[in-house]
């Protein structure tokens, strides 16, 4: 049982990889997508009944960056000739990739691992970007301005991974917030 958490972060990566296969078939593709809402329940199973682990916590890391990318990647495809994106959707994207790269490689290069910090500012900025790529995949259509300002809370969560890994010590990939980490310093 105490595996569930990890058997659910590890389906989400093969399951996230079909989704660009299948962003043609809206039906499908929408089932797939779907499947992103084990990110949440392996924490809440993890936590509820203590089932954290290290390696659960690396694959809940793999999980959420194949995901996002394959989802981001899998509405492009699927709304290619039906939506047009202005150029700044296109910046926002290439901005909050460029900064969850360098996330990546500075926790790399400080802590010696891989890892996404998994900040609650991130999680519930992703929430309606979550809701909005299978609204917009059906018909094809999302308001580029709508769009835009929840890539811009994406970026402004990113940014607080990219300072809490500056002011990070040793790394915690469960810190919820800079605020937390700078009690926990200044303590």
């Amino acid at each position: 049982m105490r595996y569930i958490p990890n058997i659910l972060s590890l389906s989400r990566i093969p399951l996230s990889i079909a989704m660009i296969f299948l962003a043609k078939h809206p039906n499908v593709f929408i089932g797939f997508y779907a499947a992103g809402i084990a990110d949440v329940l392996d924490g809440i199973l993890a936590r509820r009944f203590h089932w954290e682990s290290k390696l659960g916590a690396k694959l809940d890391s793999i999980g959420d960056v194949k995901f996002l990318v394959c989802a981001v990647l899998s509405a492009f495809i699927a709304l290619r000739g039906h939506l047009k994106f202005e150029p700044y959707i296109y910046a926002a994207v290439g901005v909050i990739a460029s900064v969850r790269t360098a996330n990546l490689i500075i926790t790399k290069v400080k802590f010696k691992q891989w890892g996404i910090i998994h900040n609650c500012f991130a999680k519930y900025a992703a929430v309606p970007l979550f809701f909005v790529v299978p609204v917009g995949v059906k018909p094809g259509k999302v308001p580029n301005p709508l769009l835009l300002s929840m890539l811009c809370v994406i970026v402004l969560a990113s940014l607080e991974e990219t300072w809490m890994l500056k002011l990070m010590k040793e790394y915690d990939m469960n810190m919820k917030s800079i605020w937390h980490l700078k009690k926990r310093i200044y303590a």
